[in-house]
């Protein structure tokens, strides 16, 4: 993304489960973004991407600025995010022998060392996609047609529109979880299509 835009990018690195559950990682994004705001930047200046877990933190975080009616961020990416931690979505049982990145087993393991076991994952904390999602910055969606968490951004971009939000769905054909991060040339179009996304909300 810095590639396409010249932007600027702050990349931080968040505290992880199981070592450091949940409050943890929400906390540490919370922080970076106070950071930014503490060099100068305004909310208006700074786009919030993340893909797949940092998909879901993305949305979290601008839960928390809402909720504390701070600014939000100018836009969303999100890059095959993790919005569902019910794992509720069609594509979980229609994706399960096409996705080569993700299984079911292991979303079930993450999400406990995430929550612990007996979390309520339907709660917005934990499951964005469940969350109040009117006046959420303008948000850009890219999954693959393979991924078993497809439901999950078709579900959200859905939630957006009815919520009254702009939000754009970009599907992949026959791409896997985050596939923007390989060499291939659909990562490439993707990269492209989020650069020109960030400018044109910029």
């Amino acid at each position: 993304i810095a590639n396409r835009t010249g932007y600027e990018v702050l990349c931080f690195e968040y505290r992880l489960a199981p070592e450091r559950p949940s409050p943890a990682a929400r906390q540490d994004a919370l922080k970076a973004w106070d950071y930014l705001m503490l060099l100068g930047y305004g909310a208006r200046d700074v786009v919030v991407a993340g893909d797949s877990a940092g998909g879901n933190l993305a949305l979290v975080l601008t839960h928390q600025l809402r909720a504390a009616k701070r600014r939000l961020p100018r836009a969303l990416i999100l890059l095959s995010p993790w919005t569902d931690m019910t794992a509720s979505g069609k594509s979980y049982k229609s994706c399960k022998a096409l996705d080569p990145m993700l299984t079911y087993e292991y979303i079930e393991a993450v999400r406990a060392a995430y929550t612990g076991p007996d979390a309520d994952w339907a709660k917005p904390c934990y499951s964005p996609l469940f969350a109040d999602l009117r006046g959420l910055p303008p948000t850009l969606v890219q999954v693959g047609t393979n991924e078993i968490l497809r439901s999950d951004s078709e579900r959200l971009v859905e939630a957006i529109h009815r919520a009254g939000g702009y939000a754009v769905l970009e599907v992949y054909a026959e791409c896997w979880h985050v596939f923007q991060q390989m060499p291939i040339h659909r990562a490439v179009a993707a990269m492209e299509s989020a650069g020109r996304f960030v400018q044109r909300m910029m």
